[in-house]
């Protein structure tokens, strides 16, 4: 069996090595191992870190800008030529000890296995559940409905070549690897573990993070949002031709209605919910104009000088 890893890391020199020793620990087992770290342009000496590594295992590839922990794991991907592919954070927060239990649902026929947290030090409980909610809606908006898998807890991941294969047939730019990966299919299982708190550094995972996460994953996955604009505008059309009849009646056989204040708030309350439904229309048409460029999504600036990377 040959395992590929990668490693996506951001400015995690304090992390990395930690990460990779420990992992090389757990999975000792495994004949043929190579681990990819991705480089996703950090401002510190990650890149240098692996590159001065004298271990054929082990390469690095950095990338010419930031694009994010997702399409790090993207460009890593290409790369593994191993029978199955393993994501691991670079913060040391993933339990390397459980990667022995997932790689046993693999060969039990699993094409996807998840790592779910069972806990989160420092993490409330009114937290998890707004986690909770916040990935169900996510999956209704998405339609996943009928999936099995616990995003709120999912954190790592294993995927069998057949799984990577259809993954990189996937070369839209604007998406979410989770929910990609989700959307695939296959045969699918979990395993719980412990997950830590990170031991340097702080976490780029926050309020903007899940905001782009929400927008990537409805846009991506789900045209609710345009068929909710179409019912609001019907909606609307309608109270204001029931408004007008209003207006016509109290004209002819009432008193007419004096003053302007009455329209003015009718004109902003509709400019403003026209303004939103144009806002989500245009989200839409940006990504399409996006996608329709047909831009790599990442360039290698460059690569460790072990490029002849081989399993072992």
């Amino acid at each position: 069996m040959n395992l590929s890893v990668v490693i996506p890391a951001y400015n995690e020199e304090a992390n990395i090595m930690y990460t990779i020793d420990g992992l090389l620990k757990a999975i000792s087992s495994v004949e043929n191992i190579q681990i990819i770290v991705v480089d996703d342009h950090s401002t510190d000496d990650t890149f240098e870190i692996i590159d001065k590594l004298n271990d054929t295992r082990i390469s690095c590839l950095r990338l010419s800008r930031q694009c994010g922990s997702h399409t790090a794991f993207r460009a890593g991907l290409i790369e593994a030529v191993g029978d199955v592919a393993l994501l691991f954070s670079a913060d040391g927060q993933d339990d390397p000890n459980c990667v022995d239990v997932m790689l046993e649902k693999w060969r039990e026929g699993s094409k996807i296995v998840w790592a779910l947290r069972k806990n989160r030090e420092n993490e409330t409980i009114a937290y998890r559940n707004i986690a909770e909610l916040f990935y169900r809606c996510l999956r209704w908006l998405g339609g996943f409905k009928n999936s099995l898998t616990d995003m709120p807890r999912a954190d790592f991941f294993l995927l069998d070549r057949i799984a990577i294969n259809a993954l990189n047939k996937c070369k839209e730019r604007n998406t979410s690897l989770l929910g990609l990966i989700d959307w695939l299919g296959f045969e699918q299982a979990s395993v719980e573990y412990e997950r830590k708190s990170r031991r340097f550094g702080t976490s780029n995972w926050n309020f903007r993070s899940r905001f782009r996460l929400a927008r990537d994953w409805i846009v991506a996955f789900s045209n609710i949002p345009l068929r909710l604009s179409a019912i609001i505008g019907t909606f609307i059309a309608f109270l204001g031709f029931l408004f007008a009849v209003h207006l016509i009646y109290n004209a002819f056989f009432g008193n007419p209605i004096q003053g302007y204040s009455s329209i003015l708030v009718v004109v902003l309350v509709l400019g403003g919910i026209q303004m939103i439904m144009i806002g989500v229309i245009g989200e839409y048409l940006s990504r399409s104009l996006d996608e329709s460029r047909r831009r790599p999504i990442f360039f290698i600036e460059k690569k460790t000088s072990n490029k002849d990377q081989t399993l072992h």
